[in-house]
């Protein structure tokens, strides 16, 4: 699996629904961080590295520029932020790749999506903050 495909796979799991900057990262965060290298099928998800509001890798709007280009994803524009969202031919091929991952890699993929689509940015924030505090190093968030 490739970067990318982590990237594909947590938009796509949000089920239509779409994801902001923030939540996109840190999903694929949580993913780097818990799960095994067996089960993320690579050594490493990205470089995540602090930045100003936590655990950061330009690399992951990079990836998302080119799913776009390949219409499984939809860049929009949120309030303040774009905004990632699956496309109908994404949605397709995603359950098609998901089927590649062992249980609990799809199990835990879900969980943290749907934990994350709950979280206000603040909150979000501040749960990595607390989990992993060496994330708020370089931190513009104010508590």
């Amino acid at each position: 699996m490739k970067n990318s495909d982590w990237t594909f796979l947590v938009v796509a799991a949000a089920d239509g629904k779409p994801l902001s900057p923030v939540q996109l990262q840190k999903s694929l965060f949580l993913l780097s961080r818990n799960l095994t290298p067996a089960q993320l099928q690579r050594d490493s998800l990205y470089d995540f590295q602090p930045y100003d509001y936590g655990p950061f890798d330009s690399t992951v709007y990079r990836d998302g520029e080119a799913l776009a280009s390949a219409d499984l994803l939809m860049i929009g524009d949120g309030f303040n932020h774009r905004t990632y969202c699956a496309t109908p031919l994404g949605i397709k091929k995603a359950r098609e790749l998901r089927q590649l991952l062992d249980s609990r890699a799809a199990s835990y993929l879900d969980e943290v999506v749907n934990w994350v689509l709950r979280q206000g940015f603040g909150d979000l924030v501040r749960a990595i903050y607390k989990s992993y505090p060496e994330m708020r190093d370089r931190s513009v968030f104010k508590d």
